[in-house]
């Protein structure tokens, strides 16, 4: 496990819908047959979304990204906003959560004095 990361709290987390990995197939009768593989265990995820990241806090965040090796990598989140609830019992608590980052989801744009920056993880599955 990498690094955790920390002080470089998003100005948004925005919760997406959670996956359960579903395979549909027809069966002979012509009728769909439904194949849940994750169990009952869903897969969370998150856009964490910067408006105003600074110069140092953008470098340390693309640093702790190559160092993950993007998606490979998990770590942990310990600047999740208080308004997350990290460890789903229905209270938002904003718990440190074990995620990484998708492949791919690091995006960045620079601006005249800061960074705005998105990414998205998800949730390790225990």
């Amino acid at each position: 496990m990498a690094t955790a990361l920390s002080g470089v709290t998003p100005t948004w987390m925005v919760p997406i819908e959670p996956q359960f990995h579903t395979i549909i197939t027809q069966a002979e009768s012509q009728k769909k047959n439904y194949a849940l593989m994750s169990g009952s265990t869903p897969i969370y995820q998150w856009q964490l979304k910067w408006e105003a990241l600074t110069d140092v806090k953008f470098w340390t965040l693309q640093q702790h990204y190559n160092s993950c090796y993007g998606g490979y990598d998990y770590f942990a989140l310990k600047c999740v906003p208080s308004y997350i609830d990290a460890n789903h019992d229905g209270t938002a608590d904003g718990a440190d959560v074990t995620v990484r980052y998708i492949a791919g989801s690091f995006r960045f744009d620079p601006l005249p004095h800061n960074w705005r920056v998105e990414v998205t993880i998800e949730e390790r599955v225990t």
